[in-house]
């Protein structure tokens, strides 16, 4: 084999990690032997094999039963399945003195900032992985004898196992590239790459066809796509699979202030590409009715709507990120009809003005649009809120509860996010105009560093922000019940399977 994509833990095992899945898939459409292996996902299942039965422990194998073989959730039985598999993973961080391993996220014995202080301890030996990689992973590498291991990392929570999979494959004799967003997003709007790169000189920021030598003409990358192989049986712990895809790369809109792809170039694939893909899936999975996630940071309207005819043929259901805009209004029962189970929906703010001056290009009134004709066409709605903006008043704050309580039951679930002022973005370069003070960082010189610490007019909003969920928002009738329906665990991947009484399809 030429090319074996692996995904290090931890990342939540619903789902193919999209960027690592799209690359074996790329690389595939070109004639390349690629093959894709989702370390996160067996080594999930390397632990929950591992949880000890009977009375006082965690009934693991009931709990993935329960979510493997049921294609609706509800909201009461999914919370007590995952909280199964999250007490599951607790205990097996026990075994591992100053670990903390979970369904999302894992935290090292040391700062998951500091690659240097990752690399000690990994080097140190005797990681929750050591024994993963022997007994899993040496067995396959060995079987499949590829010429080159590809190591995506999308998230901060992969960093420290990502290193112990590189020293391990270097051990082993293996030729090692490291790619993926996080590095991406460490030189664009961070800071931390090149600490990466001391200790993982194997990292790279080209995209799959550049970084693997590989001339691909004029065309984007994911231009050709089709499905990888898959060395493991396909046994993502979901009542539905759900596979990964992207109609475009970059945001359409790229204005926002602090935007995380404003560096990034829009492309927008033609719509055979899909179909070209769709025909590669394997029937054995078609025939489990799967749901199309579509990964794009914003999705093109004109994009989405070229593609409804073949969800249709092809009876696929699917979801999605969108900007609540008046397209989504004019098509709802259309995309009803094409299998659209739930769209979410950055609305981020109930007040215009603050909207308008971070040049969100979002109108609430709109959003308000959205969101109820979304949820009267049967389509789940899952709202995303920002508070904590530098200059947020409590007219804006205001404005949000009330645009919230006239949405009321439209919305399904919800998300409650904090400001993050990027290190590197436009509103960063113009703090000063926006009253901003930035903070010198309160970390290590040797730490990586993806936000950075501010305060505005010599305060800091997210302290108030994170009162005014608590005290105010999740107070309103209509979002505690959101609150309560939205999972903690598995996130996106399951939500579109979760029962909402007059949404269900």
């Amino acid at each position: 084999m030429k090319f074996l994509v692996t995904v290090p833990p931890v990342i939540t095992p619903s789902e193919p990690p999209s960027g690592a899945f799209l690359l074996a898939a790329g690389l595939s459409a070109r004639g390349i032997e690629t093959g894709f292996l989702d370390l996160s996902l067996e080594y999930f299942r390397h632990i929950f094999s591992l949880s000890p039965e009977g009375r006082g422990y965690p009934a693991v194998m009931p709990a993935i039963d329960y979510l493997l073989h049921n294609p609706d959730y509800t909201p009461q039985q999914h919370r007590t399945s995952v909280g199964i598999l999250n007490s599951s993973m607790k205990l097996f961080s026990k075994k591992h003195p100053g670990w903390k391993i979970t369904l999302m996220d894992l935290m090292p014995p040391v700062s998951l900032h500091r690659p240097s202080e990752l690399v000690r301890i990994c080097r140190d030996g005797n990681t929750p992985f050591s024994r993963f990689w022997e007994e899993y992973l040496l067995p396959v590498l060995q079987r499949c004898n590829p010429e080159n291991v590809l190591v995506s990392l999308s998230y901060l929570s992969q960093l420290t196992a990502g290193i112990d999979l590189v020293l391990f494959l270097r051990r082993a004799g293996y030729r090692v590239t490291v790619g993926g967003s996080l590095l991406n997003s460490l030189s664009r709007t961070g800071m931390g790459y090149e600490l990466v790169r001391s200790v993982l000189p194997e990292s790279s920021l080209s995209d799959g066809s550049s970084l693997l030598g590989f001339n691909s003409g004029s065309d984007p990358f994911l231009s050709d796509i089709s499905w990888p192989d898959m060395l493991e049986k396909w046994n993502y712990i979901s009542g539905r699979p759900v596979i990964p895809y992207t109609l475009s790369t970059g945001c359409y809109w790229n204005r926002c202030l602090f935007c995380p792809d404003s560096s990034r170039k829009l492309t927008i694939y033609a719509h055979e590409t899909f179909e070209r893909f769709i025909s590669t899936i394997p029937s054995t999975l078609m025939d489990m009715n799967p749901v199309i996630h579509f990964v794009d940071s914003a999705i093109p309207g004109k994009a989405l709507e070229a593609v409804l005819p073949l969800l249709r043929r092809y009876k696929l259901d699917f979801y999605t990120f969108a900007r609540p805009e008046g397209w989504i209004s004019k098509i709802v029962d259309r995309l009803s009809e094409s299998g659209c189970l739930m769209l979410q929906l950055g609305a981020e703010s109930g007040s215009r003005s603050l909207l308008d001056r971070f040049e969100k290009g979002i109108d609430p009134a709109t959003s308000l649009e959205v969101i109820e004709k979304c949820a009267s066409a049967g389509i789940r709605t899952y709202v995303y809120m920002l508070l904590g903006l530098p200059g947020e008043t409590e007219i804006d704050i205001n404005e949000s509860i009330r645009f919230l309580e006239k949405a009321g039951d439209s919305i399904d679930f919800i998300n409650f996010s904090i400001f993050n002022l990027p290190v590197n973005c436009a509103l960063t370069d113009r703090a000063a105009e926006f009253g901003i003070d930035l903070l010198d960082h309160d970390s290590p010189d040797d730490a990586i560093r993806l936000y950075r610490p501010f305060l505005h007019n010599g305060q800091n909003p997210r302290i108030g922000a994170r009162l005014a969920v608590s005290e105010r928002f999740a107070k309103i009738a209509s979002v505690a019940e959101a609150l309560k329906r939205t999972p903690r665990w598995f996130r996106t991947s399951h939500f579109p399977l979760i029962e909402i009484p007059g949404r269900n399809s």
